[in-house]
């Protein structure tokens, strides 16, 4: 038996990202949730899809959906 931990916000925050740079704070707030929420659930879209992109800046996370053709 495979456990999966999912979040139930992944497939929307999934859906929400795009090319452009978004912070888990913008993602917080667009859907009414916690930072903390939003952040664990964009680093698990970034560990386990190939066409998330994730870069720590500081103290500030930014994610992104790439292009995978450009790869």
């Amino acid at each position: 038996m495979v456990l999966s931990m999912v979040s139930k916000y992944e497939k929307i925050i999934y859906e929400m990202l795009s090319s452009e740079p978004i912070t888990p704070n913008e993602i917080a707030q667009k859907l009414k949730i916690t930072y903390k929420t939003a952040q664990r659930a964009l680093l698990h879209l970034a560990l386990t899809k190939e066409d998330i992109g994730y870069r720590n800046s500081g103290r500030i996370h930014i994610f992104w959906k790439k292009d995978l053709a450009e790869d």
